[in-house]
């Protein structure tokens, strides 16, 4: 046997040993829920920089507060809703069946202590609409509410609809 192959073969059982059994590998950490769309994460994350200053909504002051933690349910109450207004042309918190805000969170299992509603119409971007709503008294305290924790944001366009850009976000804070 040669110089090499003897090497190989005492370094055989280190190698082994190195794949062997140890300590397990630790679980790997699975990332954080995200908004499901391109618009809807710069809607959360200008609304949590929005958050993050101090404002006045109107005539009411508000402190920075903490920022939102992403939601897929309240995610998927407010998609349905901003699809069903554009699909469906109105523009309103209440659906024509009647449904509220509050209908459509609960529908989809998120048990809320809390909720909110925003929608808007027309604007074209995420920076546009969120600076509308900061412009809005009741909208901005919407997102200033510091009891308010969670949000999901729905974005649907319909080209032959009056506004054909509808936007919701939805706020929440669990039971």
């Amino acid at each position: 046997m040669n110089r090499v192959a003897r090497a190989s073969l005492l370094l055989l059982p280190l190698l082994l040993a190195a794949c062997g059994p140890g300590a397990p590998a630790p679980a790997p950490t699975p990332p954080a829920p995200t908004p499901g769309g391109t618009f809807a994460a710069r809607v959360l994350a200008l609304t949590n920089t929005a958050r993050a200053q101090a404002r006045t909504c109107g005539t009411d002051a508000y402190a920075a507060t903490t920022p939102l933690t992403y939601s897929a349910q309240l995610e998927q109450a407010a998609q349905a809703h901003a699809a069903d207004m554009a699909a469906r042309n109105y523009f309103s918190h209440t659906s024509p069946e009647g449904g509220t805000a509050a209908d459509r969170v609960t529908a989809t299992g998120y048990v809320w202590r809390q909720v909110a509603e925003n929608i808007a119409a027309g604007q074209t971007s995420p920076e546009e609409v969120v600076a509308g709503w900061l412009r809005s008294p009741g909208h901005c305290a919407n997102i200033m509410a510091p009891g308010l924790k969670d949000l999901g944001v729905g974005y649907a366009y319909a080209g032959g609809s009056r506004y054909g850009h509808y936007w919701v976000q939805n706020f929440g804070t669990r039971h």
